[in-house]
């Protein structure tokens, strides 16, 4: 089993819902949360159908749905803390996307990843885990990644990754309301709030997916001459464009 780990960006549907896991994700919770500074901007961009223009989409950085959780308990000064955070990853995001000539499209949790989109996913996953690590950490919760194995159309088999992994059943709407399919890496998401226990389903990202990088063009300029934005210091911008530096 490959190693899975949480895919770096989000749809306002798994924020919506890590704030709200008992309610209909609407626009109104999106709301709430921007009105209290506890949700970024995201990154928006034209989806298409046929060519068409058929809405516009955005996505988030993760740290967006530690923020809602936080939020959601009454934590408001950490959940700001995240909220800041992830402004400054979309940030660094909107650079990763220009450098690749990528569209956020190209990102969301449900596509299959072009090579040049691997070559963004990769350093945007380490920046959020560097920032995640100052960061107070979203406590009682439990984050198992995993494969989602199979289904007889009510239960889904949820396998844990690494070879002892264990199996869980999961309702079939859980696996449908993330947007995933039989095949798809995930994370369970378990939160032990007094004497309920709130369950989530997000995609991951199987990072071992190592063959779209070696098959991608090489980048030819060298991250010395990369433009940045501010506050990024100089170890987390060498770790964040190593993989873009020349053999």
């Amino acid at each position: 089993m490959r190693a899975v780990q949480a895919w770096p960006v989000v749809r306002w549907r798994d924020i919506v819902h890590a704030f709200r896991p008992d309610h209909v994700a609407g626009e109104a919770q999106v709301k709430t949360l921007r009105a209290n500074q506890v949700l970024s901007d995201g990154i928006r961009f034209p989806r298409r159908n046929n060519h068409r223009l058929a809405g516009v989409g955005t996505l988030y950085s993760r740290l967006n749905v530690g923020a809602a959780v936080l939020y959601r308990r009454k934590d408001k000064d950490a959940a700001r803390m995240y909220c800041a955070a992830a402004r400054k990853i979309e940030e660094e995001l909107m650079t990763l996307l220009k450098h690749q000539q990528l569209d956020a499209s190209e990102l969301e949790p449900t596509a299959v990843a072009s090579p040049r989109a691997w070559r963004v996913l990769r350093p945007l996953w380490e920046l959020t885990e560097a920032s995640l690590a100052p960061l107070p950490p979203v406590a009682e919760e439990e984050c198992i990644p995993g494969v989602l194995q199979s289904t007889d159309g009510r239960k889904v088999r949820f396998t844990e990754a690494g070879p002892d992994g264990l199996d869980h059943e999961l309702p079939y709407a859980m696996m449908e309301a993330a947007g995933l399919s039989v095949g798809d890496p995930a994370l369970l998401l378990s939160e032990f709030t007094g004497a309920t226990i709130i369950t989530r389903l997000q995609p991951g990202l199987l990072m071992e997916e190592t063959e779209q990088e070696r098959d991608a063009d090489p980048v030819t300029t060298p991250a010395k001459n990369l433009t940045f934005h501010e506050p990024l210091d100089e170890d987390i911008r060498t770790a964040l464009f190593a993989k873009f530096r020349p053999e």
